[in-house]
Formats: C-alpha cells, structure tokens, sequence
C-alpha cells in the first residue's frame, strides 16, 4: 500500500488483497487512520520524539510501530502501554463491517521511481502507481502482514510479567487438540510466567504435568467406548460410509454444545465441542467465514459441490492410501449461511503446540529434536511425494504434539494442490516466507515448504528465529548460536539455502546424515524419554 507523506492518504494499493483484509477493493484515496487509527499519530511519535527522519531508504520495522503505540497508551492514560510493546501483538486496524483486527506494519521510504519489493500475503503497493510519480517524490511504501495464526482478534493484553520468551513469531491461541480454556485470558500460557532464573526442575515438572494429563485423558476416554461412529455425518469420508457410519443430511452448529473456545481471529474461530445427541467424542471445530474466503481459493468437486480448496485438500488427504498419522484428520464439515465448519479430530486432549512445548523445553536435546522434526519431515514427504499437495503455512504453531510426543501438522487453509502452481499469491507466515516469495517471484510451493522447515529447524533447535526482519530473510548470514552438531547446522544450511535450484528437496531432507547419525543415549536424552512416557 502507498502513502501520500503529505495528505496521508492511500495513493495506490492491490484491490484483491484491500478487499479481503479491509473489505474496502479500491481504498485510493482514503485517509490511512480510516483503515488504521492513530497512525499519523505513531508516525509523529516517532518523527519527533524518537528523532527517526524519513529520509529515502529508510526502513521502519514492525517493533519500532508496537513501540509507538505503547508510549501512545501510556500517554492517554492507558495502563496496558509496557505490555502493549512486550507483547508483540501488532496494531489494531479497522474492517469496513467496524470489526478489529490486528496487523503489523512496517514501513519504507522511498522515491517514485524506485520499485518496491512485492509479497502477496501482504497487501502492497504496485508497479503502475509508483510510476505515476514524477521527479524525487518520496512516497510511504506500507507492508501491511496479517496472518490469521498470529493476529487475534482478542489478543487479551495483560500486565507485565516475567516472560522466558524468544524473539520472533509472536505466540499463538491454542491451536486444534490444545486445552485452550486455560489460555484464553492470558498473555501467555501460565506455564511460561517463571523468572529468567527460574528453577530447571520446576519447567520439567510443569512440562511433565502437561503431557501426564494428555495422557490420563487419553486412557479416560479409551475407557469410556465412545468412537466417532455414533456421531452422524453430512460428509463422511468412503471408508467410513463403507464401514456403515450414519449418514445425516443436515448437520447445524446447533446440534453441538461447544466445551471450550480454542482460538479466535478476523477469518476464523476453532471451538472444542461434541455432538449433542450422540455419545461422540470431542471434536475440534473450525469456523470459516464465508465472505472472507479469497475467490481463488474455491474447488468446484462432483461430489462436495463447490467447496474452499481448505476443505477439499482434507478430504482427499482423508481417503484410502492418502491418510498420514503425522497429517490431521478431518472427520466431517458442514455449513450454513455464514460458516463452513470443518470437524477434526483432536490430537491430544490437551495437546501442545510446538511454540509452547519449546518454550517448556529450554534445554531440549539433539535427539528430541531430531525426533520431532523427523514427523514433521515424513508429512512433508507424503504432502509432496505421495498427495501432490504443498502446506504453504509451516511454523511451530502448526506442529502439534499429544502425550506421547507424536507430532501432527495441522491447519491446512494455506494449502494448494502442486499442480495449480507456480503460485503467485504468497498466504503463509511472513516470518517463514522464502527469499524469491519476497520478490514477487512465482513460486512452485514444494520450494517454500523447504525454507520453511529450515526455520522450523533453526527454531527447534536455537528457540530462536534465524531472521528478524525482512531485509535479513532477504540477505543477512545465518546466525549460529552454537552448533548443536555439524550435521544438524548442515541440514539447516542446506534448507535455508537462497539459491531455489540448489535448495535440498525433502527426500534429501529424510536422507541427511543427520537423520542417520546414532542418538547419544546421555543424561539429557534419558530424561526426555521419562517425560514423554
């Protein structure tokens, strides 16, 4: 998106990705605090407080707006101000319909004649706009980055308190198969409220507390005899159909009573609940609102109907030969006038997203690590090699771990079949965004998943992102911390190699010595085996 610096207003903008964040498809000529309130007023903050002078070139990031945007609490009296900026939860923005939602900013100066560098998960500015510039004008070139993983709605800013946190992407609400009700009015999951001195027994103890009572509910429910079976189905898979399941030809949200809120952002709510008129076990259920689904993102299907590519990629990810126990299961969906709702089964109850199982895990080792990423790489496979699907959307928020330590990657509404690329709509996580994704390039998809799970890696193993901004993913050295294992560094190198051509592909990933290297059995490795049992 384009600013005028004098008038403020939106010189130019893509109508396709205006419409669909802002519900506004030709926002030309607004004033940008229509869409974003109070940015003038961080930009002043910034000018003349902060000394920061607009000059061409100059690059903006997204903390320096959280900043300004704390300090603009405080000043107007607001107590939440500090937690504003320690808790990286972006800038609230306005819909056209007056809901709140949440985005980052970032923000570079640049003459008319210079061309900005293009992601389309972001809502940016284009080629014939900046042309219509003349002469040494400078414009506002706006990186508008929403995701709906990392930006709720009710991001629940609470007081400052102690975090043992790491840099990078900000945290999640409680992804499919977690506990979220614990979570729900907290800044951060309260195991993770210990001093940065804090006693190592007491997050083991936390971590193994955790995964004990999956575990305990696990067995409960094994006990009780209750299987999905006696749940009826609008849009059973074949083999369930084959296997005699009921068949029922209208299911409504009414018919379930919802246990627990999970998560909530601007596209999409996920609520735990169970079928009111069966013994069923609990599901997890996604809301897709209707109106806001991208119109190149449906897939007409004979026996669906025409349906979000979301959906259509669980179900055939659901069929005989196509089900992966790393990949998560979708049991049914069914709509109405406002939703799609899409029934998966819950992997673990609770069960724990990677981001917060890292956090736990300060001094997880290479032989955990290893494990984990080694699931997260076979689904990867059988999505490449065996489904022709690419995920589009791997982070830690999406890797979820039961009781047992068995991973599962969920949440597949960035998915695309491989052969509707090359694509040129990036609508992943802008911290797991490759290099020629951040040029505008097309991209093929499988390529992307690869970079992806170099950060994955990267995070697993240092709790930490490798690239902080933009400008860094584009062309910064990799930092390494400590090496772990030259083996390990290696793989990483290879996934996170900028060249796409020479970018290892993911049999090579499964391949790598590093997969074939014997685990140490060492004190810290014995320890890991007690808490996952």
């Amino acid at each position: 998106m384009v600013l005028h610096p004098q008038t403020m207003r939106v010189s130019s903008s893509n109508s396709v990705f205006s419409a669909a964040l802002f519900g506004y498809s030709s926002p030309d000529g607004m004033l940008i605090t229509e869409l974003i309130p109070g940015f003038d007023k961080l930009l002043h903050i910034m000018t003349d407080e902060d000394k920061i002078a607009l000059v061409d070139g100059i690059v903006i990031p997204e903390h320096s707006f959280r900043r300004a945007r704390s300090l603009l609490a405080r000043r107007q009296g607001s107590a939440e101000g500090a937690a504003l900026f320690l808790r990286p939860s972006g800038l609230p923005a306005k819909h056209r319909d007056g809901a709140e939602i949440m985005i980052d900013v970032q923000m570079r100066v640049v003459q008319s004649d210079r061309e900005p560098i293009y992601t389309e998960h972001t809502i940016v500015e284009d080629d014939a706009a900046l042309d219509a510039y003349t002469g040494s004008e400078v414009v506002f070139a706006l990186w508008i980055t929403y995701s709906r993983q990392l930006h709720a709605v009710n991001h629940g800013v609470g007081p400052v308190t102690a975090l043992v946190s790491r840099p990078g992407t900000p945290p999640d609400q409680p992804a499919p198969g977690q506990n979220g009700g614990r979570y729900l009015n907290e800044a951060m999951p309260s195991p993770m409220v210990l001093s940065e001195t804090g006693d190592e027994d007491m997050r083991v103890s936390l971590l193994t507390e955790q995964l004990e009572d999956a575990k305990a509910l696990q067995e409960i429910s094994a006990e009780d005899g209750t299987t999905t079976d006696n749940e009826p189905f609008e849009h059973p898979a074949p083999d369930m159909v084959e296997a005699g399941c009921k068949v029922i030809g209208k299911k409504r949200i009414d018919d379930f009573v919802i246990l627990e809120e999970m998560g909530q952002g601007a596209y999409r709510q996920v609520k735990l609940a169970r079928y009111k008129k069966a013994a069923a076990n609990k599901m997890v259920i996604k809301y897709v609102t209707k109106r806001r689904i991208l119109v190149d993102t449906w897939h007409r299907d004979r026996r669906l109907g025409t349906v979000p590519l979301e959906i259509h990629v669980l179900d055939y990810l659901r069929r005989e030969g196509m089900q992966h126990p790393n990949i998560v299961e979708m049991a049914d969906f069914f709509e109405d006038d406002v939703n799609y709702y899409i029934e998966m089964v819950p992997h673990g109850l609770p069960g724990m997203d990677l981001f917060d199982f890292i956090e736990l895990r300060v001094t997880m080792g290479e032989k955990e690590c290893r494990k984990i990423f080694r699931q997260v790489a076979e689904a990867i496979r059988h999505l490449h090699v065996t489904a022709k699907v690419v995920h589009r959307d791997i982070k830690d928020e999406n890797v979820i771990l039961d009781g047992e330590g068995r991973v599962r990657l969920v949440d597949f509404g960035s998915a695309a079949y491989i052969k509707s690329g090359p694509f040129d709509v990036f609508v992943g996580t802008i911290d797991y965004a490759a290099p020629e994704v951040l040029r505008g390039q097309a991209y093929r998809g499988k390529e992307q998943d690869i970079w992806a799970m170099g950060i994955l890696l990267y995070t697993l193993v240092y709790k930490e992102n490798p690239f902080y901004s933009i400008d860094e993913i584009m062309d910064h050295d990799l930092r390494v911390p400590y090496v772990m294992s030259e083996a390990c560094i290696d793989l990483i190198r290879k996934l996170l190699d900028r060249d796409v051509e020479r970018r290892i592909g993911i049999q090579g990933v499964l391949e790598h010595v590093w997969f074939t290297m014997p685990d140490e059995e060492d004190e810290e490795g014995e320890e890991v085996e007690k808490v996952e049992v």
